[in-house]
């Protein structure tokens, strides 16, 4: 299996017009973006759907190694813990960081993510294993 980038991840493709088309900042230790949930992300009503969210801690995950160390991954394991509802239309911003050692090449990577609403509130957060491919 090749693991390329067509531009069509539901997340972050450019070129998938259903999809989320979300940019993404780096600073030299993280990686984050923001949102704003939409009747379409919710789950009970006016609440964001927790699944959306571990998809968008699972993209900043794995979209770390990517961007700081030029390394592909993909995921390999990951634990969710969903702290608070998630407002509908509320901006939140989803960041991820390396848990452990941040080196290109390695096999593994532990990785963490945490969603914050606008207050600085802590809605969601996540720990995870990302595998390199390619």
């Amino acid at each position: 299996m090749q693991w390329e980038d067509d531009g069509h991840c539901f997340v972050c493709g450019a070129s998938n017009k259903s999809g989320m088309r979300l940019q993404f900042e780096t600073d030299d230790k993280s990686i984050w973006t923001t949102f704003v949930p939409g009747k379409e992300h919710q789950g009970y009503k006016e609440v964001m759907h927790g699944g959306i969210l571990s998809l968008l801690m699972d993209e900043v995950m794995v979209l770390l190694p990517h961007r700081l160390l030029a390394t592909r991954v993909v995921s390999a394991e990951m634990r969710v813990r969903l702290i608070r509802p998630v407002p509908i239309g509320e901006r939140i911003t989803i960041r991820g960081y390396f848990k452990g050692p941040m080196e290109p090449g390695m096999r593994l990577y532990q990785t963490a993510a945490e969603v914050t609403l606008t207050d600085g509130t802590l809605a969601a957060e996540a720990e995870g294993k990302c595998v390199r491919v390619g």
